[in-house]
């Protein structure tokens, strides 16, 4: 057999891709819905412009040398009246919407011939009907953007249809946004970029050879390659080989379309649900951190650059659709340890979830996990864990400065230890406390520094809470900042030289300002007031301090050295061992 019997591969304009045999375009349901944000947008805009200033001069003159701008790959699978995009549906979307927003251009032009010449070439790169028969897209998208897509974009003539639409089809702000987000800002970017290139006041006549320069740049000048085969399963493997270079996996896409290639057509609808069901529950299109977590959960730790090697492997084992049910069941799990959508957790077990967040330890995931769908009807346990895994990380790696590789490492192998019965809850607990000894917590904790404002803040406040209480309730909120008592940069004024002069010029000045020694918690009004003046100055408005630590500077220091730093870090790391503890 031949290559051309499994795919066909053919250069194409845009005009050519988006005519070819009168077909239509179809986005199926399983495919991701559409991405692009401002940067791919701002890129394209970039394209776009270079290629028409090299293919016209500023008098719109056609130059004799164009060179085509290749704009990307289009995988189809052909049918006997349509085409499914199997890749390259950002790229089209984004084409005609871009086309979209030239014809509402050409709306301006009062010459009605002109203005129905660029329809006729717009026109039916946008629909597939021919005059006075009924609406037929060109290009469908999947079912939950089409109507907006339809309606919002191919179809609106002014603002106010698309005002219209929203009024009765509001679009609601989700973080990431959504695919409706997605659409309506891209093509409110192209009406703002057009709008400046077509300003109201240009002329008639510059506006119609402008236009028809910019739409023949781009249905002519933009290339792309076209590969259609006649079958999904080889798009899928064409699919895959495209997509997956050996390059650090940061798209579920492939995944998806590896466990849809491993199922039969009947069953598609099905793991097409289960994918859009995860992706409502973990609020995000790109399950990719979720598979990886939820792998090493299982399975133990794997490395982002194998996810797609061993998730393939284990969908050639078992059965796709059970896969997917518990990634769909875990998915309720893993939005609750990340404090996505309404609290289901008490207070101390939110609190300590939350520090996760401010540590920025999210390879925490795989044994929070594991705990969620272990001991979900037993809180104290999982409690128990969470405050252990809190506990191992602050210590194994925030202060002990493992690697990411090692601590995915360790999670991973509890995760899957305890998951899977060879370790019980408390064997985890001993085993994370062996790997962090109290004398190396003391060591580490006595040698940290930090450039984070978070990680500090988060010490401090256990710190200042620890001595506080039953006294005063220590107010957590932005009107307090971490304050640097040996400032990060002393001032230069001639006049302030001899601010810190006994130790500003000394090499070390710049390790120590980072030493947590150095760093308290202050309210904000006293942090603009103290801002980086000589200790004797600052003295006087740590006393007005609602918290500890600033009162015990004020009424203990009489200087602020290196020596004075080493010896506050040591205290505060005997206090630190009494509230960052297993048990």
């Amino acid at each position: 057999m031949e290559p051309r019997d499994y795919f066909i591969a053919k250069e194409h304009n845009i005009k050519s891709i988006l005519t070819n045999e009168n077909r239509v375009f179809r986005v199926p349901d399983y495919q991701r819905n559409f991405a692009w944000t401002l940067d791919e947008l701002e890129q394209f805009w970039i394209d776009f412009k270079n290629t028409f200033e090299n293919a016209y001069t500023p008098n719109l003159v056609q130059k004799l040398e164009v060179k085509p701008h290749f704009f990307g790959t289009i995988l189809l699978t052909e049918s006997s009246n349509e085409f499914e995009i199997t890749d390259g549906q950002q790229r089209l979307t984004v084409s005609t919407i871009f086309l979209k927003v030239l014809l509402e251009v050409s709306f301006r032009l009062n010459n009605q011939t002109e203005k129905s010449g660029i329809s006729s070439i717009i026109t039916p790169l946008l629909q597939r009907n021919d005059y006075d028969q009924p609406f037929e897209q060109r290009l469908y998208l999947d079912s939950t953007v089409n109507d907006l897509y339809k309606n919002y974009i191919v179809l609106s003539k002014c603002d106010t249809d698309r005002e219209n639409y929203l009024r009765i089809h509001p679009i609601g702000k989700q973080n990431p946004p959504s695919s409706r987000q997605r659409l309506k800002e891209a093509y409110n970017f192209f009406l703002e970029q057009l709008s400046i290139e077509f300003p109201e006041n240009i002329t008639q006549e510059i506006l119609h050879e402008k236009l028809k320069c910019y739409i023949s740049t781009f249905i002519r000048l933009f290339t792309v390659l076209e590969i259609r085969v006649r079958d999904r399963e080889t798009a899928y493997t064409i699919f895959g080989t495209i997509n997956n270079r050996g390059k650090d996996l940061t798209d579920s896409d492939i995944i998806k379309n590896e466990i849809f290639k491993s199922v039969e057509e009947h069953r598609r609808d099905s793991i097409k649900q289960k994918w859009d069901t995860i992706i409502e529950n973990i609020d995000s299109e790109d399950l990719t951190d979720y598979l990886r977590f939820q792998y090493a959960s299982v399975h133990g730790p794997v490395k982002k650059v194998s996810l797609f090697k061993v998730i393939s492997n284990l969908i050639a084992k078992v059965d796709s659709i059970q896969y997917l049910e518990q990634l769909k069941d875990e998915s309720i799990w893993y939005a609750r340890i990340n404090l996505l959508g309404a609290s289901h957790w008490n207070e101390q077990i939110t609190k300590k979830l939350t520090a996760f967040k401010a540590l920025d330890i999210t390879h925490s995931l795989p044994l929070l996990l594991t705990g969620a769908v272990l001991f979900n009807n037993e809180e104290v346990n999982f409690e128990r864990l969470v405050n252990a895994t809190l506990v191992f990380c602050f210590r194994f790696f925030t202060l002990g400065k493992n690697s990411v590789e090692n601590l995915e490492k360790e999670i991973g192998q509890m995760s899957e230890a305890l998951r899977n019965s060879n370790r019980t809850l408390e064997d985890t607990i001993n085993y994370m406390e062996q790997l962090t000894s109290d004398q190396e917590f003391l060591t580490d904790f006595i040698n940290f520094s930090t450039k984070s404002n978070n990680i500090a803040f988060y010490i401090l406040e256990n710190l200042e809470r620890q001595r506080m209480t039953g006294v005063v309730p220590l107010p957590h909120s932005p009107s307090q900042h971490v304050e640097h008592i040996m400032p990060k940069k002393p001032s230069q004024a001639a006049r302030r030289l001899a601010e810190w002069n006994h130790v500003r010029n000394n090499p070390e000045y710049k390790d120590f300002v980072y030493r947590l020694g150095n760093l308290i918690i202050l309210e904000s009004d006293l942090n603009q007031k103290v801002s980086n003046k000589d200790f004797s100055d600052k003295k006087p408005i740590y006393k007005d301090s609602g918290l500890s630590y600033p009162r015990e500077l004020y009424a203990s220091q009489k200087i602020w050295d290196f020596g004075a730093i080493t010896t506050r870090q040591q205290r505060m790391a005997n206090e630190a061992l009494t509230i960052w503890r297993y048990y």
